[in-house]
């Protein structure tokens, strides 16, 4: 029976210290970002002209009363832009880095063969102007601190409502010890050992406590980001863990169908980041 004793004694103290280890932070105001679904990359529609993370789909999601989800990353000249990969190779057809070029450079390029230029952060905020909340996603191809100050900066006098995430747990950790009335959450799915990350490959360890929220010690985000598609696994019992116990509230990204928005909707209660699917009016 002492035996028995000492081994729930030990199960207890680990998972206490677990639970310590994957759960949020404190605060984190979701009453107003649960009213809208969020457009991935704006509404973008590239058979109608409308590419991804340009002022046309952002000014499209603002028209149709989505909320927005973005990327942002540094110029070489230091002006935050609007744009997911590291290279323009995918969307402009130019190995090229945004890093490596300047403003003028970079908009010397088309996105996807259409009209439409990688925009600014200042020239997406001033067409979203508050009318509807963005989720931003800060890459983590550029100097944490440099991208975080600049883009505060960018943020300063904005008058409507907005949170951060990223993949990367030192920004998610920059927001947690220098801004951390924002709404910050840690973007994630099931990373596996020998996938490439920023350029390495991960190993067993890191891609372990990625997945399983085990930096959120660190970070202690008020959302969890979530790949959709990896719910259905058995990788996710820390996210389970963290939403039952602790609270945390789930993002869901991206739903590409009905059922997973559906899915996203009724049993995860997620907020939603869509595209291909044009969803209703919440109150609807």
């Amino acid at each position: 029976m002492a035996i028995i004793g000492i081994i729930l004694g030990v199960l207890a103290v680990l998972g206490i210290g677990w639970l310590w280890l994957v759960a949020p932070g404190r605060g984190g105001d979701f009453t107003e970002l649960a009213k809208f679904d969020y457009a991935h990359r704006g509404l973008h529609d590239l058979e109608q002209g409308v590419p991804e993370n340009s002022a046309a789909a952002f000014a499209r999601a603002v028209e149709r009363g989505y909320g927005v989800e973005l990327d942002i990353q540094l110029t070489r000249d230091g002006r935050v832009v609007v744009h997911h990969d590291r290279t323009l190779k995918r969307s402009c057809g130019d190995e090229a880095a945004v890093e490596s070029l300047t403003l003028e450079e970079l908009q010397a390029r088309k996105l996807f063969g259409t009209e439409q230029r990688v925009p600014t952060f200042a020239e997406v905020l001033g067409i979203i102007g508050g009318k509807t909340p963005i989720i931003v996603e800060l890459k983590g191809y550029n100097d944490v601190d440099r991208l975080c100050t600049l883009a505060m900066e960018e943020l300063a006098d904005y008058p409507g409502l907005y949170c951060v995430e990223s993949f990367d747990p030192r920004i998610v950790r920059w927001f947690r010890k220098n801004r951390p009335e924002i709404v910050r959450g840690q973007l994630m799915y099931a990373m596996h050992a020998g996938e490439i990350v920023h350029g390495k490959p991960l190993g067993r360890f890191r891609a372990f406590c990625a997945r399983n929220l085990l930096t959120n010690c660190l970070t202690r985000p008020h959302f969890e980001a979530y790949d959709i598609s990896a719910h259905g696994t058995k990788r996710l019992w820390s996210l389970g863990l963290a939403k039952s116990i602790c609270g945390m509230q789930e993002v869901s990204w991206t739903i590409r169908s009905w059922e997973a928005y559906t899915q996203a909707r009724e049993e995860l209660h997620s907020l939603r980041i869509f595209e291909k699917i044009t969803p209703g009016k919440l109150e609807d």
